[in-house]
């Protein structure tokens, strides 16, 4: 006989099983459209940083990149500074230490990745959009509201089960406990 703190650990267990399962299925029903996307976001944000007079690292022949991810070089040991004055205006990204850099405290960049936005239906064009607000928050000036207003255009997620799916096996589920 199990006991009753033994059988919640068990049904919190099971449920977050359940979760990962849940998306780890999402993910490969969805992967080939979202996967696009986010590598044609990530080309698209980089391309239209570098045309903002960022210096955008990699190769400019294949956009920049060929990932999730794009690398800005905001100068020597300015990465820490420039990704909290980023911060401060509602965009979140890490500062990057890069190649020639001597040590992570003296980055001199910002890694920037597109794989969240592009899940809540960002696409190329929005993309574009960010990185004048980006580049205006590297630059100094204060964009917080305009990027918290833009993001409002974005409230819902893509690439996932919508409700009307998931309802009938919420309720397989619930009839299990």
């Amino acid at each position: 006989m199990r006991s009753r703190t033994g059988t919640a650990v068990l049904a919190v267990l099971t449920v977050a099983l359940l979760g990962l399962l849940l998306a780890a299925i999402e993910m490969t029903t969805f992967k080939d459209e979202y996967q696009r996307h986010v590598i044609a976001n990530a080309k698209s944000f980089a391309r239209a940083l570098a045309d903002q007079g960022l210096h955008v690292e990699g190769d400019p022949a294949c956009d920049y990149t060929e990932s999730h991810q794009v690398l800005v070089n905001v100068g020597y040991a300015r990465g820490c500074e420039v990704a909290q004055t980023l911060e401060e205006n509602n965009i979140i990204c890490n500062y990057q230490a890069l190649p020639h850099d001597e040590s992570f405290t003296a980055s001199s960049g910002l890694r920037l990745g597109v794989s969240e936005m592009t899940r809540f239906g960002m696409k190329e064009t929005e993309f574009a959009d960010l990185a004048v607000l980006f580049a205006e928050a590297v630059r100094g000036d204060a964009v917080g509201d305009e990027v918290a207003k833009f993001r409002e255009g974005f409230p819902s997620m893509h690439y996932c089960f919508d409700d009307e799916t998931l309802q009938p096996l919420k309720e397989q589920l619930l009839d299990t406990f």
